[in-house]
């Protein structure tokens, strides 16, 4: 992906035909990425290998398994064993997740949302200013002329 200065007092006229260039392909990218998240599943089994857990990407509970030894558990045990698997899983499937991410989006400049927002912020501000500077500078030159 072309990358620019995102530093708002370096900001040109092509600049924002970037953003939206690069935006326009993020988007496209992220299409894709949504079906592979949908598809990712996270595992969390027991150390004893009893117990097993799947989690879908959204968090959901996909499955659970139970060994028959572990029907022989001390219910609290059993629940406290569920709770711990089933956290496992969740981490897996969000750590799956990231990494997807990590793959499609890389380390271009639209990975973070919190950045995207204060970026084009600062594009916008160093925008206006500069459009405000050339309606100045027009609005002077007209008022000289009269």
């Amino acid at each position: 992906m072309d990358t620019f200065d995102m530093n708002p007092a370096a900001f040109r006229e092509g600049d924002l035909e970037r953003i939206a260039a690069q935006a326009e392909e993020l988007l496209a990218r992220a299409e894709g990425l949504k079906d592979e998240i949908e598809g990712v599943v996270g595992t969390g089994e027991s150390r004893d290998g009893q117990v097993r857990v799947s989690v879908a990407a959204s968090g959901r509970v996909t499955e659970i398994a139970l060994a028959p030894r572990a029907m022989r558990m001390e219910s609290q045990k059993l629940a406290e064993e569920l709770l711990i698997v089933a956290q496992q899983a969740h981490d897996d499937a969000e750590a799956k997740v990231k990494a997807l991410m990590a793959d499609v989006l890389g380390d271009t400049p639209f990975a973070d949302p919190t950045a995207i927002e204060e970026r084009f912020a600062g594009v916008l501000d160093s925008y206006t200013a500069t459009m405000d500077e050339r309606l100045q500078v027009i609005h002077d030159a007209y008022r000289d002329r009269g």
